[in-house]
């Protein structure tokens, strides 16, 4: 994944500005303060932002990268001494870094020349909306990386929390207007989804973007299994989405939680398949259906991870707090309903068959003159090396590299060509 120079500097000091302004009017930052005081962020936001972040990164010691990021998050939110802070803290800190993350599907679905060919009135949903994040990363991926979406339309936030919900509803709204989004507005839904009843009542209208952040941890907290939540998936994107609908799925980054949503992805194809469901294409990071290289491996798991120019604030927070959100990792589904191929989806990667073409999933580093990383494709994943020619740049996680001839196994591969890369 590739982020564009100009969605990654997107939240500097305008942004900065623009929170300090929302988060005044919505009486969560006091007058008197602003979001740069040391003082106020060391003694009101940063003992909350440093115990979620312990929360959402729950480590067993024997098993350091099988995490629960629900598990005790909820009775923190309902304890918590001062909730308006706390509140404060997680939509400054970690609202922010979802929305990025957000925005960076929607920027890499551009740079592979994806293009909008549904409706002329946008219909977005998003589960789990909390401050909104999902809708305003869209908002931002279309402004910075734009693929053609209408200019007219609104989406429906969904979310069991009351006070989230409406704090999400004025963002979204705040934020559309602040960077052009066209004339978006929102429509709310306090409810907790209960998967015996489905995710939407038959009587739901249909949608055309679909969003669902970190919501996967929160279906699973029940006794529904994987296999389940594929299907009613299914049955809800066949009666509630239109045709040329965008579906995106962001999960944590952790092994526990991205393996799910592996798992989630075999369940749906293997769902798709059995209904002859041929509109269903899942784009990225995959960009074919081939069985997952990284769950084959019971140790491993897929992951991206992006960089950005944090907002002024949150630099500072990261600094006195002793955290980093400079770099941001996650893991992702992109999946598209709609009768057209994958070359007419992606017509970056048109002409070449998929045995040809690699996406890079691991940094690249050096090993003598040649370059070696971790590759992904049709036949799964594999350890490579590669010795550019010339003055050529060794490719670099991210990339995807196109007409490519690779010999060996999965564990001593070599790439002996590549055409180019995207």
């Amino acid at each position: 994944m590739k982020v564009p120079v100009e969605l990654a500097e997107a939240f500097g000091q305008p942004f900065e500005k623009l929170l300090t302004e929302f988060t005044r009017e919505q009486k969560m930052l006091p007058e008197d303060e602003t979001l740069d005081s040391n003082r106020f962020l060391s003694r009101s936001v940063i003992p909350h932002v440093k115990k979620l972040s312990a929360l959402f990164n729950r480590v067993n010691p024997d098993k350091p990268h099988e995490v629960d990021q629900a598990a005790s998050l909820d009775p923190y939110w309902k304890q918590s001494s001062n909730p308006a802070h706390l509140r404060l803290a997680y939509f400054i800190y970690f609202m922010p870094c979802n929305l990025f993350r957000v925005s960076s599907v929607w920027a890499e679905l551009a740079r592979l020349g994806y293009a909008w060919k549904g409706k002329d009135r946008l219909r977005g949903i998003e589960f789990g909306a909390g401050p909104a994040a999902g809708a305003t990363g869209v908002a931002a991926g279309e402004k910075f990386a734009p693929v053609g979406l209408p200019k007219t339309g609104d989406w429906a936030l969904i979310e069991r929390d009351r006070a989230t919900l409406k704090l999400g509803s004025d963002w979204a709204l705040r934020y559309f207007q602040d960077i052009g989004a066209g004339d978006w507005g929102t429509r709310t839904f306090h409810r907790t989804i209960d998967l015996k009843l489905g995710f939407l009542p038959k009587t739901a209208p249909k949608f055309n973007v679909w969003v669902m952040s970190y919501f996967l941890n929160e279906m699973l907290e029940g006794s529904e299994s994987i296999e389940k939540i594929a299907s009613l998936l299914m049955d809800t994107w066949e009666s509630h989405l239109e045709d040329e609908a965008i579906i995106l799925l962001i999960e944590p980054a952790l092994k526990l939680q991205s393996r799910k949503l592996l798992e989630l992805r075999a369940q749906i194809l293997k769902e798709a398949k059995r209904r002859g469901s041929s509109w269903m294409k899942i784009l990225l990071p995959c960009l074919g259906h081939q069985a997952c290289g990284a769950l084959a491996a019971e140790g491993d798991w897929c992951h991206e991870e992006v960089t950005w120019w944090r907002p002024p604030y949150m630099r500072k927070i990261d600094q006195i707090a002793g955290l980093d959100r400079k770099s941001l990792p996650f893991s992702y589904l992109a999946i598209a309903k709609s009768p057209r191929s994958r070359e007419e989806l992606l017509p970056a990667l048109a002409g070449t068959p998929l045995e040809e073409i690699q996406r890079l999933v691991s940094p690249s580093h050096h090993e003598g003159k040649e370059a070696e990383f971790y590759v992904c494709g049709q036949d799964g994943k594999r350890k490579a090396r590669y010795r550019p020619a010339g003055d050529e740049e060794k490719p670099e996680r991210g990339d995807i590299l196109i007409g490519v001839n690779v010999r060996g196994d999965v564990n001593s591969a070599r790439i002996e060509r590549i055409k180019k890369k995207v």
